[in-house]
């Protein structure tokens, strides 16, 4: 038996909500935002901790809303609206119908680093050789992974869907809605402590891609360096992709040497390497030629505040402030330290979230790595609440805001500098540069 959905005095299935959304499909898509909303879309009006969607019906369907799906009564306008029970439910159901109506290939990509860079190599490599639909950006949540697939083409060949989580049993449910024929997972680390309560937590959260896969008989991408998803992963067709020693070839940017094939890419860091190695083993899967795979990795550019190595006049900025963990931030911060010159490092790192009662514990263990690695003459700056709670037991600068540290920075001679930068996105630690884009 579907969910089932109630509309006013009579009842409404699934299945007839459905056909009533999708029976105009080349007029519009599926909208939550009618900031964004185009005439011929179908609204589904949500409820947030801040917000209500369901108050916005007026502003949608004056905008050219073809219908409204809202669980507030109150806000019924006429017949275009569909009320329901619940609109995150109904949105997800209707992304699952959707998805059913594909026999195509469907990769999830879960995992705690690396996800949405991994997720855009795959598709870029994909991209050579098929039409591939994948997330934007990393609208990988209970919100993003529903709209993702409801806004799929219909020439699609093959989708890349990241999948993210912070609590358990959150992976099981974004795993029906997207019912994936492959699955890919990064790794397991440090994040959404709070949510998972320990690095056992997150990967029993984990697992759960592979458990969900095993019912589903989905084929596994698994990296053969990682002995807890080799474990975590027995029992589903799989292909263990190597590992290989980092070979940068310019400091900065993770490379790696493939087959007797040398590949370089725009991307800061060696633990990117696992990163790469992921796409390459996607596609080869796909039987995409290698030296495709080469060229559209060696092309990728990092966005998003990922990753990303930007050389101005004079100094360069390593940006990989759009997230942050425990894990993540160690990794980064040893490949800044090796990658560098001492004396002419501007370390930024801000406060970590979501890490749980362990909070002050790993932001000392990330200053005491730090000041393992400084040298006296490198420019440390700590930023946050968080950081700043051990400006009495470390030489560095503290600022509880990127407001506030900004004035430091400026004042600073950036010349022939690696300024680094990282931190979870709440921090918003870009704000510390001047004209920052990314």
């Amino acid at each position: 038996m579907l969910f089932v959905k109630k509309c006013n005095n009579c009842c409404m299935d699934i299945e007839q909500i459905s056909q009533m959304v999708f029976r105009h499909r080349d007029s519009g898509h599926i909208s939550t935002d009618t900031r964004t909303l185009a005439p011929g879309d179908v609204y589904v009006g949500l409820k947030g901790e801040n917000f209500d969607g369901n108050a916005f019906v007026k502003d949608a369907l004056e905008k050219g809303a073809r219908l409204a799906i809202i669980d507030n009564p109150t806000y019924k306008i006429d017949e275009r609206c569909i009320v329901v029970e619940n609109s995150l439910l109904t949105l997800q159901r209707l992304a699952t119908i959707y998805r059913h109506t594909f026999s195509i290939p469907v990769l999830a990509l879960g995992g705690s680093n690396g996800k949405t860079t991994t997720k855009e190599l795959a598709a870029g490599v994909l991209s050579t050789k098929y039409h591939v639909h994948t997330t934007k950006g990393n609208l990988n949540n209970e919100i993003g992974v529903p709209l993702t697939l409801l806004a799929m083409p219909r020439d699609t060949e093959i989708a890349v869907i990241e999948i993210g989580a912070n609590h358990p049993g959150e992976h099981i449910v974004l795993m029906n809605i997207a019912s994936p024929t492959h699955v890919l997972v990064t790794n397991n680390g440090m994040d959404h402590l709070e949510g998972f309560g320990s690095i056992e937590g997150v990967r029993t959260a984990n697992k759960e891609i592979f458990d969900e896969a095993k019912k589903k008989a989905a084929f596994a991408f698994v990296n053969k360096s990682l002995v807890d998803l080799i474990e975590d992963s027995d029992g589903l067709t799989r292909i263990l992709y190597p590992e290989h020693a980092y070979a940068s070839t310019s400091g900065l940017y993770a490379g790696l040497t493939y087959g007797g094939t040398t590949i370089s890419s725009e991307l800061f860091g060696s633990f990117n390497e696992a990163n790469i190695l992921a796409a390459i083993a996607v596609g080869e899967k796909f039987e995409v030629p290698l030296n495709e795979i080469v060229e559209a990795i060696a092309s990728y550019q990092p966005t998003l505040k990922r990753s990303q190595v930007i050389k101005k006049e004079g100094y360069t900025l390593i940006v990989d402030c759009y997230n942050a963990n425990p894990t993540s931030m160690e990794l980064s911060l040893s490949d800044f330290f090796t990658a560098t010159p001492a004396g002419n490092r501007v370390v930024i790192i801000g406060d970590m979230f979501e890490v749980g009662e362990s909070e002050a514990e790993a932001h000392k263990k990330i200053l005491e790595l730090v000041a393992g690695k400084a040298d006296a003459h490198d420019i440390v700056m700590c930023v946050g609440p968080r950081f700043s709670l051990h400006t009495a037991d470390f030489p560095f600068h503290f600022f509880l805001s990127p407001a506030e540290a900004k004035y430091f920075f400026d004042t600073l001679n950036l010349m022939d500098k690696k300024i680094f930068l990282k931190a979870s996105r709440g921090m918003r630690l870009e704000n510390i540069l001047t004209n920052f884009s990314s």
